[in-house]
């Protein structure tokens, strides 16, 4: 397991094949194993994550099974966020694309990971095993049993006025668990 997350922290790390018929299983264990932590599998940013689960796995079946016949399924839970990860061990480490895959294929997952993410006020990480031969697709989200954090309004200075940028979030994680991940090679 690349990342590990800091012991304090509820987390639960399952291993499933690089297999289509994984993908639904592993977001069913998901969901369940939310429930458990006393989230409400029906909060939108539960809901996100599930999404964001099935995304990431869909990828790696899809790409990497040739060469990493498992993933490692992450789910952790602390203070302020929580995590869905997913760990394979093949070297490439994929990127959004600006379009979509010209033969069809797809294409628009990773960005739409990251588009969820951040409309959801999270964000989104690449961990690479020290070794070269893996990488960890980390989703952190806000925690959805607690309130979003404060938004307020920011104007940026243009000719001598105001354009209204919208609501920006003021978030402070220096004392977020997850800013320290520390890696760990296979």
């Amino acid at each position: 397991m690349p990342v590990s997350i800091q012991s304090q922290l509820r987390q639960h790390i399952f291993t499933v094949p690089t297999v289509a018929v994984s993908v639904p299983t592993a977001r069913r264990r998901a969901r369940a194993h939310f429930a458990t932590w006393d989230l409400d599998v029906e909060h939108p940013v539960v809901e996100t994550a599930l999404f964001i689960l099935t995304e990431l796995l869909t990828n790696s079946v899809q790409h990497t099974a040739h060469r990493s016949p498992t993933a490692d399924i992450i789910l952790a839970l602390g203070p302020r966020s929580l995590i869905v990860a997913v760990h394979d061990r093949h070297p490439h480490c994929p990127r959004p694309t600006p379009e979509p895959h010209a033969d069809g294929s797809g294409g628009w997952g990773l960005r739409l990971v990251a588009e969820l993410a951040a409309e959801a006020l999270g964000s989104t990480h690449t961990h690479t095993d020290t070794d070269e031969q893996g990488k960890t697709l980390l989703v952190r989200l806000p925690r959805p049993d607690r309130p979003l954090p404060c938004t307020r309004d920011v104007g940026v200075r243009s000719g001598g006025g105001t354009a209204e940028r919208g609501p920006v979030a003021v978030r402070s994680h220096s004392d977020d668990p997850f800013e320290s991940l520390a890696e760990r090679g296979r």
